[in-house]
């Protein structure tokens, strides 16, 4: 094979070479406007929207911070967190609360689920048993209260003993059986709150503001509705699965807490003025069990809210003979 033979393909694809390279940088320019056009993957319409970008990409989230303090200068109360009625919350949910209530000098029990006396007096009934304590916690039970325990604790509340109700409203629960789909779980605790002039909503609560939510449109932000105690120090409170609260118009019950503007209904989309904490004297009803746990517990303002909640609880002045006892296991339930 001649030399010139081997030569001749050779400058042809060089030539080629050359075009498509001149080609190149003629597009380039017509583009991108020469050197002085966008980097890559910055503002170049169809490859890099807004939203992609690395300022949007970062969201902001609550700053999780602060502790939760509570007053020790109450003198030693005893607390019974109850779970005689049932609860999904597991004791891991609430080591923060418990571990902040034994720091300031308090006591604190944690009822045994499904056992007839709850690790409680067994032989003195639930009167009996709540004489012992300065304050209850009750967890969105799932089963209700008997006639003679809704009559015990608001004995209890009227003597000064303090009752803190934290529920959700229904929702699904676990898989049911093969035909019967999946279970729900309801709050158990509607005629004990309903005494004192408040129940839970029907549905749960969204919104999809951005400014009010914690990055999720469920994850709703309230504010305090008036300047109390249980407010003190409160700008926002992050309701992670909340509920909203009906207040009777005939009821003495006070909105201490509402979502945010903006807030819907989960079923109905109906905008309004939701009411997500309640007090009524000395018993307080919050539409949320998740605020309190480890994963919630620092979020926003959530801590402060924990701390007024627990130095609500251990503030009052209950008699050691608060609820009576008289008539023994006749009507008064019994742990």
């Amino acid at each position: 094979m001649e030399l010139t033979d081997i030569a001749r393909p050779l400058a042809v694809f060089a030539v080629v070479i050359v075009v498509i390279v001149g080609a190149s940088g003629v597009l380039a320019a017509t583009v991108g406007g020469g050197s002085s056009g966008a980097p890559d993957g910055q503002n170049i319409e169809g490859q890099s929207p807004q939203h992609f970008q690395p300022d949007a990409v970062n969201v902001d989230a609550d700053p999780e911070t602060g502790d939760i303090e509570v007053d020790a200068e109450q003198g030693e109360k005893k607390v019974l967190i109850e779970t005689q009625h049932g609860t999904s919350v597991s004791r891991d949910d609430l080591e923060p609360l418990v571990e902040a209530l034994i720091r300031a000098g308090h006591e604190v029990d944690i009822g045994a689920s499904g056992s007839s006396s709850g690790g409680f007096n067994s032989g003195g009934g639930y009167n009996a048993t709540l004489q012992q304590y300065d304050a209850v916690l009750v967890i969105n039970p799932t089963e209700g209260f008997t006639k003679g325990e809704r009559a015990g604790l608001r004995e209890y509340t009227e003597g000064d003993g303090r009752l803190v109700v934290l529920g959700e409203p229904t929702q699904l629960g676990g898989a049911g059986g093969l035909l019967s789909g999946p279970s729900t779980v309801s709050f158990g605790a509607g005629d004990l709150t309903g005494q004192y002039g408040v129940r839970m909503g029907a549905e749960g609560i969204y919104n999809l503001d951005d400014d009010a939510n914690d990055n999720h449109f469920k994850s709703v932000y309230a504010e305090p509705a008036d300047s109390g105690s249980l407010s003190e120090g409160v700008d926002t409170v992050t309701f992670e699965h909340a509920g909203y609260l009906v207040v009777a118009q005939d009821s003495d019950a006070e909105v201490v807490y509402t979502a945010v503007d903006g807030t819907r209904t989960l079923e109905t989309r109906r905008e309004g003025t939701y009411a997500t904490v309640v007090r009524n004297n000395n018993m307080v009803f919050v539409a949320d069990t998740d605020f309190m746990d480890k994963n919630e517990v620092y979020d926003a303002d959530n801590e402060v809210f924990i701390s007024n909640l627990l130095d609500f609880m251990v503030s009052g002045d209950k008699a050691d003979d608060v609820p009576e006892t008289a008539g023994g296991d006749d009507g008064n339930g019994g742990f």
